[in-house]
């Protein structure tokens, strides 16, 4: 992490484990120093992959439906469009009730920042947004 030294970062606790925010500039998934980063960092190699084929940074931004005691999937399942009608009705039902029971939990929680504090005026909004979707600074269960 040296060599990352001058960075400002936010790390947030998830399920899952942590996740960092690079806050000191913006940056395309396809750099080098963003490779370096996730290097130093560990980061899992599914997110690093994902980052690269769809040329952006992801996070979740609500829980996950098994962890807020939602196990049945949603129907029709992801990826299927456009949906019958007829299957409207279920699918909705399931949405308000995911969108019911996740309100009682956030999706990660703000730990700390790192480094120089300083948020560049681009990724100030993203942060905002992320921050409150997640409900990163509430202190709602994480799920």
């Amino acid at each position: 992490m040296d060599a990352h030294a001058g960075w400002s970062v936010t790390v947030y606790r998830t399920p899952g484990g942590l996740r960092v925010l690079a806050t000191h500039q913006t940056f395309d998934p396809l750099a080098p120093e963003v490779e370096q980063f996730f290097a130093a960092l560990k980061v899992d190699p599914i997110f690093r992959k994902m980052c690269k084929n769809q040329r952006c940074f992801r996070a979740r931004v609500s829980p996950k439906p098994w962890r807020i005691g939602i196990h049945d999937h949603l129907k029709p399942r992801p990826g299927i469009w456009p949906i019958a009608p007829e299957k409207m009705p279920a699918r909705r039902a399931w949405i308000e009730r995911y969108d019911h029971r996740s309100l009682s939990f956030a999706a990660c929680r703000l730990l700390r920042d790192l480094g120089p504090n300083s948020v560049h005026k681009d990724v100030l909004p993203v942060k905002s947004l992320h921050d409150d979707l997640c409900r990163a600074c509430s202190e709602l269960p994480i799920a």
